[in-house]
């Protein structure tokens, strides 16, 4: 089987091109490197020309975000005369021990229903970033195995799981023909991973968390503002749950959980983000009504409707917390203050 690696770019000239030495460090060397630069300001295309030469480089004019910029890539190996049969994606700030390759594509190598394969993936410390993930139900919050553990060794068996982080993941081209690719609605970030694991798994797939691949993630953060980060997230996790649940599942036991939340933990650090996410979704719900076909059965008006309702509901809810929460923290002054 071939494989191809592939990085998307954005300034990342201080960081990319240790990237790349470990990449030609590898026991086990990819047939093909490419690089998408999404409209770098700094010199990464020029040093990745100066001291890798033979990496394909492709260059968008605008920044186009993860999954734009990453399926531009993967569409780009796709048309050419005899395509890779493995794609490795790979964060600009990522550090591959010698084996991970080799050790990453094992398992697609080996069972044909492996369509993503994910590695243990450390911090620069060495306590662990990530072995394998999991979507918390009914809320679809994200958690990474393992975050921020001491690496003892506790997370050195592979297993199947709901998905793996896209900073460092192995994908079969050919799972990607059946199940498309990382869908823009989620651009320009968070979220894009769940979803192609899901779909991956809604045909058929399987996930594998394979520890023996091991790297190193600075995760240096694209978006820097916690709480423009938060809101993209929680758009995200909104965009997965109304594309990918049963109608059912929505009404009931997510969007009781979702009121739930917003009571308890509808912070005002929280609060700006989440109020822009439901209002970002409701802006968006025709958009990813379209996007649940094929997925789940397509919505009645009147279930639209009902989505609608409850986004609003959800921003109803958040402001009369804020408001209880404020009146209770004044009340309390004014005693003290008596």
């Amino acid at each position: 089987m071939t494989i191809a690696t592939l990085i998307l770019t954005w300034n990342g000239a201080d960081v990319v091109l240790d990237c790349l030495r470990t990449i030609a460090y590898q026991q086990h060397q990819p047939d093909m490197n490419l690089v998408v630069d999404n409209a770098s300001t700094d010199a990464t295309v020029t040093r990745i020309r100066q001291h890798f030469p033979t990496v394909a480089l492709i260059e968008n004019p605008t920044n186009l975000g993860f999954a734009r910029g990453m399926n531009i890539g993967i569409t780009a190996l796709n048309r050419m005369s005899d395509p890779p049969d493995i794609v490795v994606l790979l964060n600009q700030d990522t550090l591959l021990d010698p084996e991970c390759l080799a050790a990453m594509v094992a398992p697609l190598r080996e069972d044909p229903k492996i369509a993503a394969v994910g590695g243990k993936i450390r911090y620069p410390d060495g306590t662990i970033q990530h072995a394998g993930a999991y979507l918390e139900w009914p809320r679809a919050v994200t958690h990474h195995t393992g975050w921020h553990e001491p690496d003892t060794g506790q997370y050195d068996q592979p297993r199947s799981c709901d998905m793996v982080t896209a900073a460092a993941i192995a994908l079969r081209m050919e799972a990607l023909q059946t199940v498309g690719l990382f869908d823009p609605g989620y651009s320009p970030a968070y979220y894009e991973d769940a979803d192609l694991c899901w779909r991956l798994r809604y045909h058929g797939y399987q996930i594998v968390y394979q520890p023996a691949a091991v790297l190193t993630h600075h995760e240096s953060l694209s978006i820097k503002d916690g709480t423009l980060r938060s809101s993209y997230y929680n758009r995200g996790r909104l965009r997965l749950v109304l594309k990918t649940y049963p109608y059912q599942d929505i009404i009931a036991p997510f969007a009781e959980s979702e009121l739930a939340f917003i009571r308890t933990h509808g912070y005002a650090m929280e609060a700006r983000a989440l109020r822009w996410a439901y209002l970002a979704t409701l802006g968006n719900l025709n958009d990813i009504a379209q996007a649940r076909q094929g997925l789940q059965p397509a919505l009645t008006s009147e279930q639209l409707d009902g989505l609608a309702h409850f986004l609003i509901q959800c921003k109803q809810e958040l402001t009369r917390t804020l408001y209880h929460r404020a009146h209770t923290t004044l009340s309390a002054v004014r005693f003290h203050l008596s």
